[in-house]
């Protein structure tokens, strides 16, 4: 089954712009972005949509907790199924900048996640996007994952993982989940773009 639909989870609102909970909602937006296509905002399913070559891509409107009953409504008015959907959403369990895409797989402990399977189901690609762990164990998950993402930080999301998630969705939709798999979730990358860090969100 081919994918139509690529959503990039995140808090939606101005505070939380450039957090690392949003990570997955700015390499939605660098994808669609770079490919010139612009958001506008589908009323009748609440959400910020783009379209780059047929698929679209989808930036929910509203709370992390609630990506399942918010992605519902975007699935049901685009006559979508979960399993044509793919979800990319920051990973504590990753290295800073590293992505992984799988086919399958628990939440991890991600609410948003969490959330998708409990409304949607759980049959949809998910794209990882790392984000590093907490400087120290002490330190509350909630807290961590709401902060600012340091200048350092976005260098090397820019650098490494929002080239790689570019890769692994332009491969996903031509040639399918092995081949993209095959070639981004490798250690070694050998991408060299540069995008730049993404000032705005939806």
């Amino acid at each position: 089954m081919s994918f139509k639909i690529a959503v990039g989870l995140g808090n939606s609102g101005e505070a939380y712009e450039g957090t690392r909970h949003n990570v997955g909602r700015s390499a939605v937006l660098d994808f669609a972005r770079s490919a010139g296509a612009a958001f506008s905002f589908e009323k009748y399913c609440a959400a910020y949509t783009a379209v780059v070559s047929g698929v679209r891509f989808v930036l929910l409107n509203g709370y992390m907790n609630e990506s399942g009953i918010n992605l519902a409504r975007v699935l049901k008015f685009f006559k979508a199924d979960i399993s044509e959907t793919v979800v990319a959403y920051d990973d504590i369990t990753l290295d800073l900048g590293r992505v992984k895409l799988a086919d399958r797989g628990s939440s991890g402990g991600h609410n948003g996640v969490e959330n998708i399977i409990s409304v949607c189901g759980e049959s949809f690609a998910r794209l990882k996007i790392g984000i590093g762990s907490k400087p120290f164990k002490s330190m509350d998950l909630a807290d961590f994952v709401l902060q600012k993402i340091p200048d350092d930080d976005w260098k090397i999301l820019n650098q490494e993982a929002f080239p790689k998630t570019r890769k692994a969705l332009e491969l996903l939709f031509s040639k399918g989940m092995s081949e993209a798999q095959n070639a981004v979730n490798r250690r070694v990358q050998t991408d060299n773009f540069n995008y730049s860090k993404q000032q705005n969100e939806y």
